[in-house]
């Protein structure tokens, strides 16, 4: 249960990656339409357009969340189900084993 809250972290992270990237490209569309209408109201009134900014400086790029640990606590997951699953079907097959028997038993006794 722990490795899953911990992916658990590590997708809630990434999301919040995202949704701040999206965030920052709609910033910079918002700012290079506004950028491009003060520029032809200005070209209208006969006037210099403002002068061209790299928008990467102003829009730094947000820091990529690490890939490793996800990947590895995502595979120490699959490890510990797949054991799990194992158990489990060993256990189930004699269940049902057992379950057989019974009630073969169960209907010798009633007749």
């Amino acid at each position: 249960m722990e490795r899953v809250d911990e992916l658990n972290q590590e997708a809630i992270k990434f999301n919040r990656y995202q949704q701040l990237v999206v965030r920052q490209q709609q910033d910079k569309h918002r700012w290079l339409l506004k950028r491009a209408q003060e520029n032809s109201a200005r070209a209208a009134k006969d006037e210099p357009p403002l002068p061209e900014e790299d928008v990467n400086k102003l829009f730094k790029p947000h820091p990529v969340p690490p890939r490793l640990n996800p990947m590895i606590v995502a595979g120490q997951i699959n490890t510990y189900s797949q054991h799990i699953s194992q158990f489990c079907s060993q256990s189930l097959a004699k269940l049902y084993l057992t379950q057989a028997l019974q009630n073969a038993k169960e209907a010798k006794q009633n007749n």
